[in-house]
């Protein structure tokens, strides 16, 4: 899967779940900025311990 395909995703969630479009565009600039930062690795560890 890119990135793009994990933001269209993650867009259309968010959409489903009655965010607005204004946060939905945060989410995704947030989502391209740590694919620059993290690993994969990273990603899911962080993301592992908020679930």
């Amino acid at each position: 899967m890119t990135n793009e395909v994990a933001i269209s995703y993650a867009v259309l969630a968010l959409k489903n779940l009655g965010m607005d479009k204004e946060r939905i565009q945060q989410m995704a600039s947030e989502m391209r900025w740590l694919f620059d930062m993290l690993t994969e690795e990273e990603a899911m560890s962080l993301a592992n311990k908020l679930l």
